[in-house]
């Protein structure tokens, strides 16, 4: 997942970033691979704070989520409006970009990127990822037994599992309790997105 998810925002990258006079060339890399850490840190915060369906309702939509489709809906996502914001502030925070061309890069390169990537994890064509793929990338691979392409079996109770939340059967909640607590694991565990960003970029 991680992969995909970067090589989506190199090449998105290209013009928001790397053709954009505002950044210094040699910050081009360290911008994107901080975009790379904010939507994969904000991803794992969503999850770890309960937000499994919203995420699972955003990556599966092909990047459509409810207040309208494509970049407009995805820049109502609260979700996604959390991302940007910590992403801009990294930029004038970290690379003393003017706040004006921070917002401007964020409000554009992270809706992009998000919206290209749903609509991969969506595409019943591509085989490459799913939303099983993504969700089990995002934990660290912690609820190999849960296959979120079939949820409706899961929230019956069908299949391995675990009463997480002790109510004697195997339902969302204690899918979203699970899902919670290995994306805390994994977003405080960290990885290496500049290293791969770096090899992307070669």
């Amino acid at each position: 997942m991680l992969e995909q998810l970067l090589k989506t925002l190199v090449d998105q990258g290209q013009q928001q970033v790397v053709e954009n006079p505002a950044i210094p060339n040699e910050l081009n890399q360290q911008v994107i691979g901080e975009a790379g850490r904010s939507i994969v840190d904000g991803l794992q915060g969503a999850l770890a704070g309960g937000g499994l369906s919203q995420l699972m309702g955003m990556l599966t939509g092909g990047g459509q989520q409810g207040q309208g489709s494509g970049l407009a809906g995805l820049l109502s996502n609260p979700m996604v409006q959390n991302i940007i914001q910590s992403f801009t502030g990294k930029l004038t925070s970290q690379f003393n970009l003017n706040p004006a061309t921070a917002t401007q890069v964020g409000s554009q390169l992270i809706p992009e990127v998000l919206g290209r990537f749903s609509r991969q994890v969506s595409d019943p064509n591509d085989s490459s990822i799913d939303i099983n793929s993504v969700i089990q990338s995002l934990t660290g691979g912690q609820l190999g037994q849960t296959n979120f392409n079939d949820l409706a079996g899961r929230f019956a109770g069908r299949g391995a599992g675990g009463d997480v939340d002790g109510d004697g059967d195997v339902d969302l909640q204690d899918i979203i309790a699970s899902v919670s607590g290995a994306a805390g694991a994994q977003r405080n565990a960290g990885g290496g997105i500049m290293d791969m960003i770096g090899q992307f970029m070669r």
